[in-house]
């Protein structure tokens, strides 16, 4: 894809979160986006199926990228605790910079529970992968459920600004909380 296309495509979904931020998905139209975007509805259609095709290809691309950090940091067990720090500084890194969308999606009605649990699964599962191959440290699943929901609960509440910290102060206490485990 050239330059012009991912302008475009950026254009677009930036729009889509400032009027998912104001009203509900199913009032959001393709001509509303293309006129705020300043395309033609035949621009949009040539980068998404509708309304709900750009929800999830928004979605996808945070969780893609925040797997893509995930898998390259997640502990080794030579380095543990460090890779721990380095995880959590690199995923409230990217949190902070998406701030405003991940806000959104968390925080939508309708589309932030599903959101949610799309990337609690996918934690879980990338966890659950990475961990079975330490033979003397497979943590239960209920275990890994309950720490990816509480660090997504902190992460809920830090988008939506319910927990007043800063990302340095996030990223440290995700950290401190992962070494107990």
């Amino acid at each position: 894809m050239d330059r012009r296309q991912n302008k475009t495509q950026a254009q677009i979904k930036a729009v889509f979160v400032t009027l998912l931020a104001k009203m509900p998905i199913e009032k959001i139209t393709v001509s509303r986006i293309a006129d705020l975007a300043n395309i033609n509805r035949g621009t949009f259609y040539r980068h998404y199926k509708d309304v709900y095709d750009l929800h999830d290809q928004v979605l996808s691309d945070l969780m893609i990228d925040m797997t893509q950090i995930f898998k390259a940091t997640y502990p080794s067990e030579s380095t543990y605790h460090d890779d721990f720090k380095t995880l959590s500084y690199l995923l409230v890194t990217y949190i902070e910079q998406h701030k405003s969308t991940v806000a959104v999606l968390l925080n939508h009605p309708q589309a932030g529970a599903q959101a949610f649990r799309q990337v609690k699964r996918a934690f879980i599962q990338k966890v659950l992968l990475l961990e079975k191959d330490r033979p003397n440290n497979i943590p239960s699943l209920v275990e890994i459920d309950f720490i990816v929901s509480g660090i997504m609960g902190l992460v809920t509440d830090y988008v939506s600004q319910q927990l007043t910290l800063t990302a340095d102060e996030l990223y440290e206490e995700i950290y401190r909380l992962l070494q107990k485990f």
